[in-house]
């Protein structure tokens, strides 16, 4: 792929000869990089960013979290799908045209296409393998979470006034006199809401 790629910046006559040695001499160091690049979130990142304690303080937000980011994933991996399928159709009709095509310099143009597009699609590839990914990872998060489920895997409003209760509790602990006054209102009204209670039915007053 690297190898294809760098012909492709040669063919163009884009770089000098200077320039496309330099690049010549790491192309086993960029198709590492080509291999190795982060395209989404690292396990590392998904727990300690997304499921942040302060952020998700119990189980089940964390739970919850992990399953609104693998929909996410997923969804987008059906997207990319489509986008896929139209770039090999593209392609398709590309070569198709050239075919009836008599004029040289569109053919030429055509297939400087054909080849940005076998690109993309090779980038399409590579992050439907990372999507995938991070959806087992995802996956494998949901599991280790369930035996701690207080509430369940059912009904996600179940949980919601125990774990905001326990967020908003620390955020508004943490307003002082130098809190900005939106961010201290905030903080302190969304504290105030969730000291009311409730379990999905209404709110009301804790006794």
């Amino acid at each position: 792929m690297i190898e294809s790629a760098l012909e492709i910046v040669n063919g163009a006559e884009l770089l000098t000869k200077k320039d496309f040695e330099s690049l010549s001499v790491i192309k086993d160091e960029l198709l590492k990089t080509w291999e190795t690049v982060q395209i989404f979130r690292t396990r590392t990142e998904m727990e300690v960013s997304v499921l942040a304690d302060n952020k998700r303080p119990t189980p089940d937000a964390k739970y919850w979290q992990a399953v609104r980011e693998q929909n996410v994933m997923f969804q987008e991996l059906v997207m990319l799908s489509y986008e896929y399928r139209k770039n090999m159709v593209e392609i398709k009709k590309l070569k198709r045209d050239i075919l009836k095509e008599d004029d040289e310099i569109e053919i030429e143009l055509s297939q400087i296409e054909i080849e940005k597009k076998q690109f993309i699609a090779r980038n399409m590839e590579r992050t439907a393998h990372d999507r995938i990914r991070e959806i087992l990872e995802w996956s494998n998060i949901k599991t280790s979470l369930k035996p701690y489920l207080k509430y369940g895997d059912e009904n996600v409003n179940a949980h919601q006034f125990e774990a905001m209760r326990k967020r908003y509790e620390k955020e508004a602990a943490l307003v002082t006199q130098q809190t900005p006054p939106a961010d201290a209102s905030n903080i302190l009204g969304l504290w105030d809401m969730v000291k009311k209670g409730g379990n999905g039915d209404g709110i009301h007053q804790i006794k």
